[in-house]
C-alpha cells in the first residue's frame, strides 16, 4: 500500500490541531477521509469510513478519546489508533496502553513528530520503500 492509498481519520475538539495535522499528513501524501471534533461524531465516522489510522485525541468535552477507544477497538480491530495528547498525566497514558492504543503523538508537536509516529504504526500496510 502505497502512502495516498491510506486512509486517515482525525478526531480532535481543536480545529487548529486539526488543520496542522490535516496539512502535515496531506503534505507527505496521506489520505484524510475524514475528521470529527468530537468523540460521538468520531466514533461515527469511524465505522462508516473504517480508516485505517485514526488520530485521537484524548480530552475531548462530553465524549472523549478513552471513552471512545474501547468501541473502536472492538468493533475495528484492524485499524492503528495514535493518541494526540497534551496530558503528560501517567494514569491516563497507560489507561490509554491498556485500551489497546499503537502509540503517541505528543502536543505541542512538529511536523517530523507526526510522521514519524504515524511511519512507525503502519510497517504492514506501506510497502518498504513507499515510506514518507
Amino acid at each position: 500500500m502505497k502512502p495516498e492509498e491510506l486512509r486517515i481519520l482525525l478526531i480532535d475538539d481543536n480545529d487548529i490541531t486539526r488543520e496542522v495535522l490535516r496539512v502535515v499528513l496531506r503534505g507527505q501524501g496521506y489520505q484524510i477521509v475524514g475528521e470529527a471534533g468530537d468523540g460521538d461524531q468520531g466514533l461515527q465516522m469511524a465505522l462508516e469510513q473504517k480508516p485505517d489510522l485514526i488520530l485521537l485525541d484524548v480530552m475531548m468535552p462530553q465524549v472523549s478519546g478513552l471513552d471512545i477507544l474501547p468501541r473502536i477497538r472492538e468493533q475495528l480491530p484492524d485499524t492503528r489508533i495514535l493518541l494526540v495528547t497534551g496530558s503528560e498525566d501517567h494514569e491516563t497514558l497507560r489507561e490509554a496502553a491498556r485500551s489497546g492504543i499503537d502509540g503517541f503523538i505528543m502536543k505541542p508537536f512538529r511536523a517530523r513528530h507526526i510522521t514519524e509516529a504515524v511511519s512507525k504504526v503502519i510497517p504492514g500496510l506501506i510497502s518498504a520503500g513507499d515510506t514518507p
